[in-house]
């Protein structure tokens, strides 16, 4: 199965593509994937192997996820990490339920 070249995300629409190492330097041992907000894309890693291919979509996407739908209300530096992990877990929870519903093909890339 391959990755999904386009993914919905609320109102954007992120290309995502494939590269070497070799074209792209912001490819490298520390960086599998990255995400361009400016751009609406999505760059993966193309030498991983696909189930690593597959996490670093997952956690590009995470990404993604903040750049459209971040609050603009964030906890403070003295907020509990409690706050803070319910303020995470609140901008993800529906984002994901939207996504994987909107985008069939990559919920069916992720399971496989």
């Amino acid at each position: 199965m391959q990755i999904p070249s386009e993914i919905k995300i609320g109102t954007q629409v992120y290309q995502v593509v494939l590269r070497k190492r070799d074209d792209d330097g912001m490819l490298n041992d520390g960086n599998y994937g990255y995400t361009l907000d400016t751009q609406n894309l999505i760059v993966i890693d193309k030498s991983l192997p696909a189930t690593k291919q597959r996490t670093t979509l997952v956690h590009e996407l995470m990404h993604a996820f903040s750049f459209v739908f971040e609050r603009s209300t964030k906890p403070t530096k003295r907020d509990d990490y409690e706050t803070w992990e319910h303020h995470f877990i609140g901008i993800y929870e529906e984002t994901w339920v939207m996504v994987l519903k909107e985008n069939p093909k990559l919920l069916a890339y992720i399971v496989a």
